[in-house]
């Protein structure tokens, strides 16, 4: 009887290891993926909080907030940052929007915001005297094992006030509302 049942223990560790082993891998991969996506979160969450607040309240200074979104987004790194997001594919987008009307007016459609006509984008002077912003950020993941997961194209959207692009704070010379 123990003559009949002689390797069947390497039988089944040579076919349970590689699937226990491919497992574990993957669930190292998606802990590594929800925890690249965290981090990236918090930093454009971060760049996006600072960002808003840029400017003065004279309307003097012209912002380019796409540029140093950018900047914050490059100075903040992280341990797996780099490894598992192509620098290259990240990419940034800034839509302005003169009041909460427009901004409604291009959502009902469910179109991009690039193909809306009363988003304003990506340009420094056109952000002058508008309030609402929506931040875009697009990257792509790379799996640290490409067996079971494929790259992956994440994008992130923050809607925010400017704070020194609305008409409370706008004073003196230039300080007209975009109404």
């Amino acid at each position: 009887m123990i003559k009949a049942n002689k390797g069947v223990i390497t039988v089944e560790a040579a076919l349970g290891l590689p699937v226990l082993l491919m497992v574990l891998f993957t669930w190292l991969d998606l802990s590594v993926l929800t925890y690249s996506m965290s981090f990236i979160d918090h930093a454009f969450t971060t760049a996006v909080m600072k960002n808003k607040k840029l400017g003065d309240s004279s309307n003097s200074v012209n912002v380019d907030y796409q540029k140093t979104l950018l900047a914050s987004l490059n100075e903040s790194g992280g341990l797996l940052g780099k490894a598992v997001v192509d620098q290259s594919s990240i990419s940034t987008n800034v839509y302005y929007f003169k009041n909460l009307d427009t901004f409604t007016e291009c959502n009902i459609s469910h179109s991009q915001l690039s193909a809306c006509a009363d988003a304003f984008g990506d340009k420094a002077e056109n952000s002058i005297n508008m309030p609402i912003a929506v931040y875009n950020l697009t990257f792509e993941y790379n799996p640290l094992f490409n067996y079971a997961l494929p790259k992956i194209d994440i994008k992130r959207e923050i809607i925010a006030v400017q704070e020194y692009e609305r008409c409370r704070f706008k004073l003196g010379k230039g300080a007209g509302c975009g109404y």
